[in-house]
């Protein structure tokens, strides 16, 4: 009973001192800085509000705590939470609904002013100011954006941290390495940054931040473990720049040239032409797109670019690569491959483009042709002799020559019919076959199978094979199922009725 009493006397407690209240931890911020708003309430059963915005302001995160206290046989149990966000302009955070020990429960509304970055003033011991090489660019055209802080070398200090601006409206293509020096009497640093206009207009660059960790002397040189830091901020000089838009029908600055080149410009049916384009010079190298080739009754494998950029004399410099592979069973010609962009010297669009190559292919049937017409020459020949060679012989004895000869032939060409059909059989089946299973990879399976490929079985798996070359799949080829049913592939047998 007693127990029961003094739970009661706890609830109580907890339920008479219910209430809410709400802080920040600063009402006057510089533009940039976070602000911490917290609803702290006093209660057992405490619910808040599901907060994901403050004024439009995204929450960054938050934050949970409680502490319980009890004072003359009350408890007090208070629950805090915090939410953290970064408004860019002065505003209002509003009142809150808290719904404490089941009752509502209202915060009151808290104003919030930003102030702007304000460049402080160089000292003799410190100084932060921002560089930037152009003021009037195209969209896409790269500029290059320096912060440089100096400090005197005497001047002892815990620690630095850079607080790079906001380039919302760029791409950056640096990560801004601090590059330090000692010049005179100052230690320098120097971060780049290479930045891309994203939009044309008026973009103002706000002011970078760096915090410098003073450390305070307190007269005692045996009590360095003790030393107390105090953090001081210096805020640089903004910047703006005019960026103006590039013509609708192009998205890439700068100063370029192109080239192609193949491996071979003969090669059999079927076999791949590996073709390379190459774009070089200054400007906005990762706003070129992807080629992508067309050719009639052209089968094209591409690759994924590569991009090698650096900097180089001032300028963003570099190349642009990208490669493809070309497989064709008749001649073709690879037609000029144009590129646009806005160029940086003339101010005007220009296009550049290869040149047309031509590429020969060697059919299988044109080598066939060719043996057939050396050895067609060469019977002739050989009938034209056998002509002379029987010249002077008597006509008797040209009867005789003539059955012994015709005897001969009949024999001989039923012999050759036989071996040839031998031949033919070994040069279909047994070689074929010990070739598919000899063959060390992709490629040289892929050469064994092209002449074969009018065959519908055959022609899937040369697709398969190419998917594997070019294209870095992994389609599993059964090589010993594929000798041991390549003959019923080439020759299948009709069903009997």
């Amino acid at each position: 009973m007693i127990k029961k009493i003094m739970w009661l006397i706890v609830f109580l407690g907890v339920s008479l001192f219910a209430d809410i209240k709400s802080v920040v931890n600063k009402n006057e911020i510089t533009r940039g800085e976070e602000v911490v708003f917290s609803l702290i309430a006093n209660g057992n059963n405490v619910q808040f509000p599901n907060i994901n915005k403050i004024d439009g302001y995204q929450i960054e995160g938050t934050q949970s705590s409680q502490s319980i206290s009890i004072v003359n046989a009350n408890t007090t149990r208070e629950i805090s939470k915090s939410y953290i966000f970064t408004p860019l302009e002065s505003i209002t955070i509003p009142s809150y609904s808290v719904k404490v020990n089941g009752k509502i429960e209202k915060s009151k509304p808290i104003k919030i002013k930003v102030v702007k970055f304000s460049s402080t003033p160089a000292s003799s011991n410190f100084s932060l100011k921002m560089t930037i090489n152009k003021k009037n660019i195209y969209v896409g055209e790269p500029v290059v954006l320096n912060i440089i802080f100096k400090q005197k070398r005497d001047i002892n200090i815990g620690g630095i941290q850079f607080v790079q601006p906001d380039f919302s409206n760029f791409w950056v293509k640096s990560s801004g390495k601090d590059n330090k020096q000692v010049v005179g009497d100052y230690i320098v640093h120097d971060l780049k940054f290479i930045l891309i206009p994203q939009h044309a207009g008026d973009i103002k660059i706000p002011a970078s931040k760096v915090s410098i960790a003073k450390i305070m002397q307190n007269g005692n040189p045996f009590s360095f473990m003790l030393q107390k830091v105090k953090w001081t901020n210096l805020y640089s000089n903004e910047l703006n720049i005019n960026v103006k838009p590039l013509p609708s029908n192009v998205s890439v600055y700068g100063n370029f040239s192109i080239t192609d080149k193949v491996d071979k410009t003969k090669v059999k049916a079927n076999t791949p032409v590996n073709l390379t384009l190459t774009i070089k010079g200054d400007g906005n190298i990762d706003g070129i797109d992807n080629f992508k080739l067309k050719i009639p009754n052209i089968t094209i494998y591409g690759d994924n670019p590569k991009r090698n950029i650096y900097f180089k004399n001032g300028e963003y410099t570099g190349s642009f690569t990208q490669k493809f592979a070309l497989i064709s069973s008749n001649d073709f010609t690879i037609p000029p491959i144009k590129f646009s962009f806005f160029d940086k010297i003339t101010k005007k669009i220009k296009t550049i483009e290869t040149k047309p190559i031509k590429i020969k292919v060697i059919s299988s049937s044109s080598q066939v042709l060719k043996h057939q017409i050396v050895e067609n020459n060469n019977t002739q020949q050989n009938k034209k002799n056998i002509k002379i060679i029987y010249k002077n012989k008597s006509s008797y004895e040209k009867w005789i020559y003539f059955i012994i000869g015709l005897f001969l032939g009949v024999i001989l060409m039923f012999l050759l019919k036989e071996i040839k059909f031998l031949i033919k059989k070994e040069k279909k089946e047994l070689p074929l076959v010990n070739k598919i299973k000899k063959s060390k990879n992709d490629k040289e399976l892929l050469k064994i199978l092209l002449p074969y490929e009018n065959n519908y079985e055959i022609k899937n798996i040369i697709k398969m094979i190419e998917e594997n070359i070019y294209m870095n799949k992994n389609n599993k080829i059964d090589k010993k199922e594929l000798s041991k049913n390549i003959e019923n592939i080439l020759n299948p047998k009709e069903d009997d009725f």
